[in-house]
């Protein structure tokens, strides 16, 4: 990947105990995504975004056929696999210390890149995020895919472009999957991430920062 299609934050290359991808909204940036990562107050986590060609992922909704999505969708997990082979440093950080972090529809990237790369990374921070495809669509199945994988999904009841039914589906969905999933509803919340949000994400940030010190490796 050119090094210039990535915006960088926090600690450098090399330096770093963990790696964040970060995914921007429709029609969002990825200077957005930079200064999300900043809110977090989290030391010791290298922060990579990327951006869209056209400024959005995908250009329907997430809950259309996949069809109307491609190949615009395979082209955005393409990209965002890239952005993870980086992070990982050449093997310096392991799948289980990078963290993809998404908003709306990056969310909504977030989760079909770890239903089609589950060993990959170790944590998803989902803000306001749901499966891609249309209601019925056959979800993997195996219960052991997302194993060990921790995921932060929020959402609200009041949300104009994601529902509280398909955010709890996907809670469900990522759960029988093996994931550990923390759900958070928020009453009365619009479209944006908000203070309780960034708390709970900094929250799971800092524990693995924490717990990436128990690792014999650098």
């Amino acid at each position: 990947m050119n090094p210039e299609s990535l915006l960088e934050s926090g600690q450098p290359r090399g330096k770093a105990r963990l790696a964040g991808v970060l995914l921007h909204g429709r029609d969002r940036t990825r200077e957005d995504k930079v200064v999300l990562a900043s809110s977090f107050g989290v030391d010791g986590i290298r922060w990579l975004a990327p951006a869209a060609d056209t400024g959005s992922w995908y250009p329907g909704r997430f809950f259309e056929p996949r069809a109307v999505n491609e190949p615009f969708l395979s082209q955005a997990i393409r990209k965002c696999h890239e952005v993870v082979d980086e992070a990982g440093e050449g093997g310096r950080l392991g799948p289980e210390r990078i963290i993809i972090v998404g908003f709306s529809q990056g969310a909504c990237l977030a989760v079909e890149y770890a239903l089609q790369h589950p060993d990959r990374c170790g944590a998803l921070i989902v803000f306001t995020g749901a499966l891609i495809g249309p209601p019925g669509h056959p979800w993997p199945s195996s219960p052991k895919m997302l194993m060990g994988k921790r995921v932060l999904l929020t959402g609200s009841d009041v949300d104009e472009w994601i529902s509280e039914e398909q955010t709890r589906e996907t809670a469900r969905v990522l759960s029988d999957l093996g994931a550990d999933v923390q759900l958070r509803i928020y009453k009365g919340r619009p479209h944006i991430v908000s203070e309780a949000e960034l708390s709970e994400a900094r929250t799971l940030l800092s524990s693995m920062v924490q717990e990436s010190f128990t690792d014999p490796r650098p």
